[in-house]
């Protein structure tokens, strides 16, 4: 796998908004973040996180 300049946990974070999508082979997603299926595990909950907070309502 090739190196990126983003992190692990950022790449994993990416992947999951694109399989939140639907819109390509979960295989493909993974290869192209460069993550595994253990990435999306670890980072899950810190992506769950950030998307409840991004669809909060502003105050």
């Amino acid at each position: 796998m090739k190196s990126s300049a983003l992190p692990r946990k950022h790449r994993a974070w990416i992947a999951l908004y694109a399989l939140e999508g639907c819109e390509q082979d979960r295989t493909e997603i993974l290869r192209i973040n460069n993550v595994t299926e253990s990435d999306l595990t670890e980072f899950e909950e810190g992506w769950l996180r950030l998307r409840c907070r991004s669809l909060a309502p502003s105050r």
